[in-house]
């Protein structure tokens, strides 16, 4: 009996080592990762070894992408022209020639000069052409200035963060085919809704970006000064200036006097009521005297 007992915790004990043991010999196959192929730890090697600058860019050829420069030019110019008419026809006639548009043509008129303002849209190739030819015959200007703003970053993120999330969005139409039930369609749609809204947003971003890239804007303003020399018309407005400096002048003395204003006023009330008074006694006396 002893001997059967023994022989049964023996039994036990072997049967628990060997459960172990092939429980992690199954763990230790599950973990094994095959090496990778020959061809992906050459593609390893070669951009390990490609030479990196100190900003962490690869440098001539290891970064693979050249990007052309992109530039926003845009300018402002103002002068004084003595036909006004003639300038606007000369500008005109360069808008049309250089294939460019108008967003703003305005007018103003003050006392001393009219004033024009035309804002002109013209391909970046032809800026400086249509600069000279709708200034032709123009040597003094009071205004010009021109800038040339770089946007290649902003270009290149804006292009990027577009393809990311037109990448994004073909992931999730792809995963909405594969949905099963009403709970993950639903889900998927509203990530959908919202990738396409950012996508939208993004897209009217870049093409207003593309079009200021592609069409450079010119700010244009010219004057012509109005003639005042007619001697009686600068006569009336001296005397209009002048009545109104007297009326001016007149009330701060007015301001400055108001006490001895207020105190005649009182006086002369104070002579009038006792005079009121004085009278009404006297024929208050003529009436009591017997007839």
């Amino acid at each position: 009996m002893k001997r059967l007992f023994s022989i049964s915790i023996m039994w036990l004990v072997l049967a628990g080592c060997s459960g172990p043991k092939q429980e992690d010999s199954s763990e230790v196959s599950l973990m094994r990762v095959p090496p990778p192929p020959q061809d992906q730890n050459k593609t390893i090697g070669a951009v390990d070894a490609m030479p990196v600058r100190e900003d962490g860019e690869m440098s001539g050829a290891a970064s693979g992408i050249v990007t052309e420069k992109k530039f926003i030019k845009t300018g402002r110019i103002e002068f004084e022209t003595e036909d006004a008419e003639a300038t606007r026809k000369t500008i005109m006639e360069s808008v049309r020639a250089n294939k460019a548009y108008v967003s703003r043509d305005e007018e103003n008129r003050s006392g001393q000069a009219v004033s024009y303002t035309i804002v002109v849209h013209v391909p970046a190739a032809r800026f400086d052409t249509f600069l000279n030819s709708a200034t032709k015959g123009i040597t003094n200007f009071r205004e010009k200035s021109i800038s040339n703003e770089d946007v290649t970053a902003t270009y290149v993120d804006t292009e990027s963060r577009l393809k990311t999330k037109k990448d994004i969005e073909n992931r999730y139409r792809a995963l909405l085919t594969k949905a099963n039930t009403v709970k993950d369609i639903l889900e998927i749609e509203r990530e959908l809704g919202e990738i396409r809204t950012d996508i939208e947003a993004t897209e009217a971003q870049f093409r207003q970006l593309k079009g200021d890239i592609q069409y450079s804007t010119l700010h244009i303003v010219f004057y012509k000064p109005i003639d005042t020399s007619n001697p009686f018309l600068t006569e009336l407005a001296d005397a209009f200036r002048q009545g109104v400096g007297n009326i001016r002048a007149f009330t701060v003395v007015l301001v400055a006097v108001w006490p001895f204003a207020l105190l005649a006023i009182g006086v002369i009330a104070g002579l009038n009521w006792w005079r009121r008074r004085r009278k009404a006694a006297e024929k208050k006396e003529a009436a009591e005297l017997p007839s």
